[in-house]
């Protein structure tokens, strides 16, 4: 998929967003640094070390695979796929929500994909298997964008059909409920790509969630922890903005990256981010 208005300003997606640019970077290395360049066939110790198992997390005590998971991918095709829906998505969805909540949601967006792929396997609904891939953390990226700017216009690669962004996420993730269901193909992938976004639906529609991202902490010299900072003054009233409004910010953005925006602008972004 493609952003329909996008006009050859090739950076302007990741401009104001450094946690995006990172997570490519570090999903394309983590790939790099595992792939099996001699044809062996053998796993990676990243993979076997990283991967999802859910005996190995629980049982096992790895707790950590709840994390490193989102960071290997089985191939090339399923890496593509996954840093062009970070890349398309993800760079605004940073802008929105700030670098601070956008790491958060993205991470325990991941986790709530594994939770609930966890959960159906001891339901009985799927079988146990291994999880790999980014994707739960971008379903709850592209859920964040569908409902902050439901209207923004995206079109496929393959047919490449325009469409609303609340469309094609409706879409996609009536796919991935019809897979579940049935017990297709890749149906613990779909299972994770659930609870992404479902996780990412909660956060967006409770947004006071991910506050504590923006706890400021310092330390005196003594080495006691000082109180959270709290700005003394707050706004004596909170903005009512309809949803038009925030599309043409939105869209704004997606033509001319972040620095086509006015402060007055930049701070409507601001405060929207935060549920105000």
């Amino acid at each position: 998929m493609a952003g329909q208005d996008f006009k050859g300003q090739v950076m302007s997606r990741l401009v104001g967003a450094p946690v995006t640019k990172w997570l490519l970077l570090i999903n394309l290395a983590i790939f790099v640094l595992g792939f099996d360049w001699t044809n062996s066939g053998d796993v990676s110790m990243l993979t076997y070390y990283g991967c999802y198992v859910i005996p190995w997390a629980f049982e096992g005590g790895q707790v950590w695979r709840l994390l490193s998971f989102q960071f290997l991918h089985g191939d090339l095709g399923h890496l593509f796929f996954n840093m062009f829906g970070l890349y398309m998505f993800g760079g605004m969805c940073e802008r929105i929500l700030g670098s601070r909540r956008y790491v958060a949601y993205y991470l325990l967006c991941g986790m709530a994909g594994a939770l609930f792929y966890t959960l159906l396997v001891l339901l009985g609904w799927l079988s146990s298997g291994v999880l790999v891939g980014a994707s739960a953390g971008i379903f709850g990226i592209l859920v964040a964008m569908a409902m902050r700017a439901p209207d923004m216009r995206v079109q496929l690669l393959f047919p490449p059909i325009p469409m609303q962004l609340r469309t094609f996420a409706l879409a996609i993730l009536g796919l991935g409920v019809f897979v579940v269901l049935s017990s297709g193909p890749n149906a613990g992938g779909e299972a994770g790509h659930l609870g992404g976004a479902l996780m990412g639906y909660l956060f967006m529609r409770y947004p006071r969630t991910l506050d504590w991202t923006e706890l400021k902490r310092g330390r005196k010299k003594s080495g006691k922890v000082r109180k959270a900072y709290e700005p003394k003054l707050r706004p004596r009233s909170s903005v009512n903005l309809d949803s038009s409004e925030v599309d043409r910010i939105l869209d704004k953005v997606n033509k001319g990256g972040m620095q086509s925006l006015t402060e007055e602008e930049r701070q409507t972004l601001l405060r929207v981010s935060r549920g105000e």
